[in-house]
């Protein structure tokens, strides 16, 4: 059995077409940021996962899907920016972005990794 479990889905008109569920993610999403979890993942790439992990009959188990992790403030303005306008951009942000504090980022999706990385081998 394989569980694919995305962070918070992006892509063309996700989030507009699916508000809620981007909502509840983003409550969070100041404190996931200071712990370095805050992850997003593209729409077409988790189609792509999904995909993989049908034909791959060595894949089992749970892979966490994303492949941004948001580290910096320019990275969380940028995030926002492709939520936009279910989030609206902070008005000190909307003339310049600053990016001064970085997080470690504390995710790792390895497993992940190792299934895109065979399939494309093959």
């Amino acid at each position: 059995m394989v569980s694919v479990n995305p962070g918070l889905i992006v892509g063309p008109s996700v989030a507009q077409h699916n508000p809620r569920p981007t909502m509840s993610y983003l409550k969070g999403a100041a404190e996931m940021y200071e712990n370095g979890v805050l992850a997003y993942v593209d729409v077409e790439f988790v189609g792509d996962v999904h995909i993989r992990a049908l034909e791959d009959t060595s894949a089992c188990g749970r892979y966490f899907c994303f492949n941004q992790i948001v580290n910096t403030e320019e990275e969380a303005l940028k995030l926002v920016q492709t939520l936009s306008p279910l989030i609206p951009m902070p008005p000190r942000y909307e003339k310049e972005m600053q990016g001064s504090e970085v997080y470690e980022e504390r995710l790792r999706n390895n497993k992940l990794n190792k299934l895109v990385e065979a399939s494309s081998a093959c």
